[in-house]
């Protein structure tokens, strides 16, 4: 197979609507690149407190779906998240250029960019193609696209919480796709799908073991725990955990697939996954420190240690599986606390139906 690679279009900003760019059906996706370029303006008081949100701007794009044949979704996230999810899986964070929209103070006409990528092959496999996504024989294939408010970039003013006396302004914001596809797929060969989707879970409440029942019947590959309190990544949402006190359970009835205490889960992700020190809005002045962190509100639950998808959880003969966590309610006034859930399912293709001769 030979690679393509070609910019495929563009898609612009209209406030809290839904925008679709139909994508080429013609040869095997390995992955979609998007940069969001955008020029912002803030007005502040001196009320106002807070800062941006974690990869602001970012959330200028509310949710990324990615469909077939009109019905069948097969990713479906938020950009801000996506742009983590790639530093985990790629040991670095992807592109990001928006020191100006630091603090809460007037800016005005910033421009920014950020990079994130959509994928299809299995990253940290040893056969990658074995999930490309092969559009030849689909009906049709889109990238759909949910925008957001420029307030929305803001973590006082998430949706909720109440809000701030800031105003933010979209003068213009873009979304620019590229894509990397292989040509001359062999007839006849089939690929799983690289399925991602996040299901959330609100906390109102203290609670030892706050379940999240996960869907059965297909293969995981990973599940990434976010947790975030007034639309800031926090730890404190699960407490540090060591010494076996509630930690972090994936189990099917009595059969346990994971246990791992939550800060010590963090810290080992940071080693597993090749993490560089992961920055924060709030960190843009900073030029020196001597700790390296752990990516906080993220918590990566991997199955595939060695590449080999054949070591992904097989769901197929589970009658259930179930998240258990101990948590805590750390908004108390609007109880905007979120766990959600971001879980990369492989589907297996469909068997070949015999014909009798």
């Amino acid at each position: 197979m030979k690679i393509l690679e070609r910019e495929i279009g563009s898609i612009e900003y209209a406030e809290n609507q839904t925008r679709t760019l139909p994508l080429p059906r013609n040869y095997a996706y390995r992955c979609l690149d998007l940069i969001l370029v955008c020029k912002l303006t803030r007005a502040a008081t001196a009320a106002d407190g807070g800062g941006p949100c974690d990869s602001a701007p970012a959330q200028l794009i509310k949710n990324i779906v990615i469909r077939a044949n009109g019905r069948d979704v097969i990713k479906n996230y938020d950009l801000e998240s996506l742009h983590r999810l790639n530093q985990q899986r790629h040991g670095t964070r992807p592109f990001i250029d928006a020191e100006d929209w630091s603090g809460y103070a007037d800016a005005a006409d910033k421009v920014m960019q950020i990079h994130a990528r959509i994928e299809f092959e299995m990253w940290d496999a040893i056969r990658p193609i074995d999930t490309l996504l092969d559009s030849a024989g689909l009906a049709t294939l889109e990238l759909i696209v949910t925008w957001g408010t420029g307030l929305d970039t803001m973590d006082e003013d998430w949706p909720g919480s109440g809000g701030s006396a800031e105003s933010v302004t979209v003068t213009e914001a873009t979304l620019y796709v590229a894509s990397v596809e292989s040509v001359g797929v062999p007839p006849g060969t089939m690929f799983m799908t690289n399925k991602e989707y996040v299901i959330r879970s609100q906390v109102t409440a203290t609670s030892n073991r706050h379940q999240i029942f996960l869907p059965v019947s297909n293969l995981f590959r990973s599940i990434v725990l976010k947790t975030h309190s007034r639309g800031d990544q926090v730890n404190t949402i699960i407490p540090w955990g060591l010494n076996n006190q509630n930690p972090i359970t994936i189990a099917s009835g009595t059969e346990v697939f994971k246990y791992r205490a939550a800060g010590f889960l963090q810290a080992c992700n940071r080693l597993d996954k090749a993490m560089e020190v992961p920055e924060l809005m709030a960190d843009a002045a900073l030029t020196h420190r001597l700790l390296e962190r752990r990516l906080e509100g993220y918590y990566i639950l991997e199955f595939v240690k060695d590449g080999r998808l054949t070591e992904c959880l097989d769901t197929s003969k589970l009658s259930s599986l179930e998240l258990t966590l101990d948590v805590v309610a750390v908004d108390a006034v609007d109880h905007l606390d979120f766990i959600d859930v971001y879980l990369t399912e492989l589907i297996r293709p469909p068997e070949p139906v015999a014909v009798a001769v």
